[in-house]
């Protein structure tokens, strides 16, 4: 069956998330503990989403929306206590994959890049609610659903 292009741009998303993961790593460097936890949680999260998908994609993707929702104002917020703080410390710091990743200017701001990535994660919430909202094969078999 053909999925009008789910699979490219899911994958296309997740790679974006583990790049936001790298360039967040990156900057702090943490160590063991914190690596093998990350690893864990990934593990972990993998396998109930793998299972909440299987019993129900559309709330898995509105669930990921919200998330991303979630994400954005996070990211909001941050941006916020950057601006009216004197975060002199953050100001300068970002890695040279997201200034490369997001073609930034040499002389890129840790805001820059959150702000990019606030971006990211706002078009990852558009696409998750859009991709719940789609009537399933079921839905328009059983309960006729218009999709003109």
């Amino acid at each position: 069956e053909h999925d009008h292009g789910w699979i490219n741009h899911l994958l296309q998303e997740a790679e974006n998330e583990r790049m936001h993961l790298f360039f967040f790593l990156s900057m702090r460097n943490p160590g063991v503990m914190m690596r093998s936890s990350i690893c864990v949680a990934q593990l972990l999260w993998y396998n109930f989403f793998f299972a909440f998908y299987f019993i129900s994609p559309k709330t898995a993707h509105r669930f990921v929306g919200y998330l991303e929702e979630e994400a954005v104002h996070t990211y909001t917020v941050c941006m916020i206590v950057l601006t009216k703080e004197d975060f002199y410390m953050v100001q300068d710091v970002t890695t040279p994959e997201a200034k490369e990743y997001y073609a930034l200017e040499d002389d890129a701001s840790f805001r820059d890049m959150l702000l990019n990535v606030r971006a990211d994660e706002a078009c990852h919430r558009s696409v998750n609610h859009h991709f719940s909202d789609i009537p399933s094969y079921y839905d328009i078999e059983h309960e006729n659903v218009n999709i003109s």
